[in-house]
């Protein structure tokens, strides 16, 4: 298995990889997840060439930023989620949980055992946001002085208002700068604007994708969503690979939307799925949910919140769109996006996924109960691990989505899809 983890740290290896993988997954006929693996292999194959700087990031810190940089970003978060797909993440939690507080999210555990294991790019700079979770300044702390890289931090503050927005800026501004001084690069701010602009493009392309989503029956399963979409949202937004994606997304979309065609042979309820993540490690929730006709009919993780660009200042924008994110801040920006999806999605029922140590959402998932079940829609906290199979239960987990189906069963006892 070293080997294996080994191996994925060159560039050769990926070169290989690529054609063959593809080739494989093109057989179902899903272009979008042909282009999110081909998306794979071709930044994780940048990553290994070191011909550009590498920059770590969190998910929260906008990775247009770094396409801007002219570097190539890589998302330890997102690696282990992948990780924990192929239900390999026991070895490297274990060795991860030895390094650091099991209190920890999973996913950054994971992280640091593959970066034990000598399997993740070496970063030549770490930048990280503070917003939302409250672990990710710790860890990439933690990560600055084990590997001595530099690491630049975005201080999010908690309130909303505009000296919060000037405050951002300034020091986005300040980044910029000093990243391109650490990365030696003399990268112009139009190579930013153009990065920004082509996020932008993506970001109307998957406004578009969102109101679709919106048709009776689903036509996308949100089970994707939570992986391979919201792992392109994350990583890919600034480059012309991730406008690729989304607008075959969006095409796919559309053909099942004029076909009233649904992802499940017959729908029976839709529910809302909240928080960012589900467990990637094998299990049966989905296929129970699919088996019951319950579809995934939205997940909070792709609402496409951020305003759109008014002006020619990319700082300017990149700080009005990090203070509009609904899950930093006050709870109530939270609240209003759910009662928002629960309108559009027409939802019959709520899931909330607890994942062990996000604390910023577990936090606040009984207000938000009391919200959904004041509109009469059942509401289930699932709690649970995303990356740790270890820390998930599956008896308890299927006895509550079988009570939770039998609730929805007698509240929508006479309704008709």
């Amino acid at each position: 298995m070293r080997f294996l983890y080994k191996a994925l740290r060159s560039p050769n290896f990926w070169r290989v990889l690529k054609p063959l993988v593809c080739l494989y997954v093109s057989r179902e006929r899903n272009r979008p997840f042909t282009l999110w693996v081909e998306f794979l292999c071709w930044v994780l194959g940048e990553a290994s060439k070191r011909k550009r700087p590498v920059v770590w990031i969190n998910s929260f810190f906008p990775v247009e930023f770094v396409y801007g940089l002219g570097a190539v970003p890589f998302l330890p978060e997102l690696f282990s989620a992948i990780v924990a797909y192929f239900n390999w993440t026991r070895g490297p939690i274990l060795k991860g949980s030895s390094l650091l507080s099991t209190d920890v999210c999973s996913f950054y555990r994971c992280a640091m055992g593959l970066l034990d294991y000598e399997v993740l790019p070496t970063p030549d700079l770490i930048i990280s946001c503070s917003q939302i979770c409250d672990g990710t300044k710790a860890f990439y702390e933690v990560l600055s002085h084990r590997m001595g890289v530099s690491h630049l931090l975005l201080d999010v503050p908690y309130r909303k208002d505009k000296r919060a927005k000037a405050y951002i800026k300034d020091q986005l501004i300040e980044i910029f700068e000093e990243a391109r001084r650490l990365l030696d690069l003399r990268t112009p701010v139009e190579e930013l604007k153009r990065s920004l602009e082509i996020a932008r493009g993506t970001e109307s392309v998957m406004r578009e994708v969102a109101k679709l989503r919106r048709a009776v029956p689903a036509p996308f399963p949100g089970s994707e969503g939570m992986s391979y979409v919201a792992g392109m949202s994350f990583w890919s937004l600034g480059s012309e690979r991730g406008l690729r994606f989304f607008e075959a997304l969006r095409d796919r979309i559309l053909r099942r939307v004029k076909e009233r065609r649904g992802y499940l042979p017959e729908e029976r309820f839709r529910v809302l799925w909240l928080h960012h993540i589900r467990p990637y490690y094998p299990n049966p929730i989905v296929s129970f949910l699919n088996e019951k006709g319950v579809a995934i009919a939205y997940e909070e993780v792709n609402y496409p919140w951020w305003p759109v660009p008014r002006g020619d200042d990319p700082f300017e924008d990149l700080a009005e769109k990090i203070c509009a994110n609904p899950w930093g801040g006050p709870i109530e920006g939270r609240i209003e996006l759910v009662e928002r999806l629960v309108e559009d999605y027409r939802i019959h029922g709520v899931i909330h996924f607890s994942h062990w140590g996000c604390r910023q959402s577990t936090g606040g998932a009984m207000v938000i109960g009391e919200v959904v079940k004041r509109r009469g829609i059942p509401y289930l906290i699932l709690p649970g691990d995303g990356a740790d199979p270890d820390n998930y239960s599956p008896g308890q987990t299927m006895t509550r989505l079988q009570a939770f189906l039998e609730v929805l069963q007698q509240r929508w006892r006479f309704m008709r899809v």
